[in-house]
């Protein structure tokens, strides 16, 4: 009895899923594939119809694009294309950004069936990263880039036509592996797009990566040299020239005056690649240039120069300051040095003034006459001393006479 049931449960069973594979996976575009064409840089999506199509049923088929790996977030969308064929191509520069294709049928005259549900392929990535193409001197380019897995066979191949590719002659990187190429000997900037195709094996696996530059757009010079002088009441700023496309780089002048911030200033061909700006004696100024490639012609920059001085800034009030507050601690250091030396000698300077009360005293003074009070530093009047005479006389005999 149970075996019976049993068997009931499973043609139930089988029945429900046969009826949603119907529903669901027959309508789907079978059997996807996404590969890469080298011969046209493209990348190619194809399928095979559903498995079930009704008669008199028509199907036409939506391909989405995601930046995604599959199955993608809606927020990944990035375009969708409706097409009648069981293929679609994509030229390179149209899905550079995408990971995951996204197919599904759009029925018409099918009753109720409007749309199938989505199925998925994963676009195959390269194996490389980063790549960077900079145009840096007349008929000089380099490549770079970076592997994402070890690929000692790498190969690099190149041209401006996408069925006229040339190898690499001179490869840089670290040891067997190739990380970048020097490109040499044509016009790269005549180029409307450098078309680039990797070729190598990883693991086993044949490596065909495609990709799609512009060489307008990433355009670059050695930092230019400034070169300062003085033309009477202005200063001259000059660069050194380009070395290709005179016609199509402004050089940026950033002037700082005084330390007062940048002032920009712009330089082309028609100014002999110089800007003049008037001089203030008393300011140094600090000037560096850029090369920029102008944007009419494509995109790029140098960097910048070495900052270049000139002059020193100085304070044209430096004499009324001077004045101000030099010159008053001059006159006070001489006039301390006055103060000590008048008190070390303010007795030779200034000597010591007699009291008028006391010299009139002295002069009518009778015990005191004709002379001056010692207290007033002169000496006494000189009196002579009263001579001593003897008066004993001594008389002799006359007859002693003869």
């Amino acid at each position: 009895m149970l075996r019976r049931y049993w068997e009931i449960f499973l043609i139930i069973y089988f029945s429900f899923m046969c009826v949603v594979v119907d529903t669901v996976s027959v309508h789907q575009p079978q059997h996807p594939s996404v590969s890469w064409e080298t011969n046209h840089f493209s990348v190619t999506a194809q399928w095979s119809e559903p498995a079930v199509l009704d008669a008199g049923c028509k199907a036409t088929y939506n391909v989405e694009l995601y930046s995604m790996k599959c199955p993608p977030e809606k927020a990944s969308y990035i375009s969708e294309w409706p097409t009648q064929e069981l293929n679609y191509t994509w030229h390179i520069y149209e899905v550079i950004d995408a990971k995951c294709v996204a197919l599904h049928t759009i029925f018409q005259g099918c009753g109720n069936k409007t749309y199938s549900n989505q199925v998925y392929k994963d676009i195959p990535q390269p194996q490389v990263k980063n790549i960077s193409c900079v145009y840096y001197a007349e008929k000089k380019m380099n490549c770079t880039w970076n592997l994402i897995s070890n690929t000692s066979d790498l190969q690099f191949f190149y041209s401006d036509k996408k069925d006229s590719l040339k190898p690499c002659v001179v490869y840089t990187g670290n040891g067997p592996m190739r990380t970048g190429c020097h490109l040499y000997g044509e016009d790269f900037l005549s180029y409307d797009w450098l078309y680039i195709l990797f070729n190598g094996t990883h693991e086993g696996r044949p490596i065909r990566n495609m990709f799609l530059k512009n060489p307008r757009e990433s355009v670059t010079s050695q930092p230019p040299k400034l070169h300062i002088t003085r033309d009477r009441d202005l200063l001259v700023f000059q660069s050194s020239r380009p070395d290709f496309k005179e016609e199509c780089w402004l050089y940026i002048f950033h002037i700082n005056k005084c330390s007062e911030g940048d002032q920009v200033h712009t330089g082309d061909k028609h100014s002999n690649w110089s800007v003049r700006v008037p001089y203030d004696e008393a300011c140094r100024y600090t000037v560096r240039v850029q090369a920029n490639y102008s944007y009419l012609c494509g995109k790029g920059a140098s960097d910048w120069s070495e900052p270049e001085d000139y002059g020193a800034n100085n304070d044209p009030l430096w004499i009324l300051k001077a004045t101000v507050v030099v010159i008053p601690v001059i006159m006070s250091c001489c006039l301390l040095m006055a103060l000590i030396l008048f008190r070390r000698y303010k007795d030779k300077i200034l000597p010591k003034v007699p009291e008028p009360s006391l010299l009139f005293s002295d002069v009518f003074n009778d015990k005191n006459e004709g002379k001056i009070t010692k207290d007033l530093h002169v000496d006494r009047i000189y009196v002579p001393s009263e001579e001593v005479v003897e008066t004993t006389l001594h008389l002799e005999p006359k007859h002693l006479k003869a």
